[in-house]
């Protein structure tokens, strides 16, 4: 399943506010308390590391969520054919605002999502074909009653 994010695509509102607010604060004390300060006495040697834990404790525990770790997948087998089913990205300038489909089935991989924007038209279904067999490599698509096309 196709998971890339675009090069050109900005970071997430999330992502800058989680930055702002704990990201570089937590990198900082973290790397003072490890780099710039130098303790005394064991005393302050253990408040120097207790304090750098609890800076990488609150980076690691506050940081948003990635897709990988908050999305809910499901699979599904039938007969021959495996359906997966990705619950959409919930933050809105994500990269899937809608669910995401995915038949698997005779060497053929057909993905089907909504686009939240494509030449200023909100919400258009997009469909990714991916002939994965070695043979044949023949390919018949039609859609809307169109007539067939080859791909090879």
């Amino acid at each position: 399943m196709h998971r890339l994010r675009p090069p050109d695509r900005p970071a997430s509102a999330r992502w800058r506010r989680w930055t702002a607010r704990y990201g570089f604060p937590s990198a900082a004390v973290a790397l003072a308390s490890a780099w710039l300060y130098q303790p005394r006495t064991t005393t302050q040697g253990a408040i120097a590391t207790a304090l750098a834990l609890a800076a990488v404790a609150t980076f690691v525990a506050t940081m948003p969520a990635g897709r990988s770790r908050r999305s809910s997948t499901a699979e599904h087998t039938i007969r021959d054919a495996v359906v997966t089913v990705v619950d959409a990205d919930p933050d809105p300038a994500g990269a899937a605002p809608s669910d995401t489909y995915e038949l698997r089935v005779f060497g053929v991989s057909v993905l089907v999502r909504v686009r939240a924007d494509w030449e200023g038209q909100p919400s258009v279904p997009y469909v990714h074909i991916e002939h994965q067999a070695d043979r044949p490599r023949l390919l018949l698509v039609e859609v809307d009653n169109d007539g067939e096309s080859e791909h090879r």
